[in-house]
């Protein structure tokens, strides 16, 4: 299991994805202010309860500091 943290969670709404309608609320850094993905506040359909409470940190964001793999 992975843990996030030093990220600051902006408000909830309203997104229809892939897997239907969720309410998320974007995280961010703490340390510059920059989008890293969204946590899953809220799903709407009973098939994607598992999801609620759990981050997305997208791909994109992520940079190889430190020497870690």
């Amino acid at each position: 299991m992975l843990f996030v943290v030093n990220v600051g969670c902006g408000p909830a709404e309203e997104r229809v994805l892939l897997t239907g309608l969720h309410a998320v609320a974007d995280i961010y850094c703490e340390n510059c202010k920059t989008t890293l993905g969204w946590k899953y506040e809220h799903a709407f359909e009973s098939s994607q309860k598992y999801k609620e409470g759990k981050y997305i940190i997208e791909l994109a964001h992520m940079i190889k500091d430190n020497g870690w793999d």
